[in-house]
């Protein structure tokens, strides 16, 4: 004899004292919370990946490098996300460094977008991000100091709101 009773949302057997459960009780029971679970792990509506919720979760992204002294670089920075805009610096210099007795100055500082770079710092729409260690004038007397050999550079990078979804 089943159960005399059943519970409301999955009608799983609900016995009282003068029931007799019987094996087959217990199965179907374990059957119906099986399938009602794998349901319900299955819904991507319903569920998200930890990637998925990490991605969606993260606004910042904050990485590092040693420069290499190349005159060019592409920077392995490993966003998970759309960048819209960042920041990067060198750790051990000021954010510029005035050469008076030579007309120059180096730049160790720089905000960046898709739609616009700072002298030796560029991120495409791929999210490639480019830097430069210049030897000779990038712009007037500004040259780039974003990859000099041995300096550790830290970069932010902000994620685009609009590609959250």
């Amino acid at each position: 004899m089943s159960s005399t009773n059943k519970t409301e949302n999955l009608h799983l057997n609900k016995w009282i004292g003068s029931d007799k459960p019987k094996r087959l009780d217990f199965n179907y029971d374990n059957e119906v919370i099986d399938r009602v679970i794998s349901d319900h792990m299955e819904d991507s509506t319903a569920h998200v990946t930890a990637a998925e919720r990490d991605k969606w979760n993260s606004f910042i992204h904050i990485g590092s490098y040693y420069g290499n002294g190349n005159a060019t670089r592409t920077i392995n920075h490993g966003c998970p996300f759309d960048i819209c805009f960042g920041i990067i610096f060198a750790d051990s210099r000021e954010s510029g460094v005035a050469d008076f007795a030579n007309s120059r100055n180096r730049s160790y500082f720089a905000v960046f977008t898709k739609g616009a770079h700072q002298l030796g710092v560029s991120i495409n729409n791929d999210n490639v991000l480019t830097v430069k260690q210049s030897a000779s004038a990038e712009y007037g007397s500004s040259y780039a100091g974003f990859n000099e050999l041995g300096v550790t550079y830290r970069y932010v990078l902000f994620r685009d709101m609009d590609s959250v979804g």
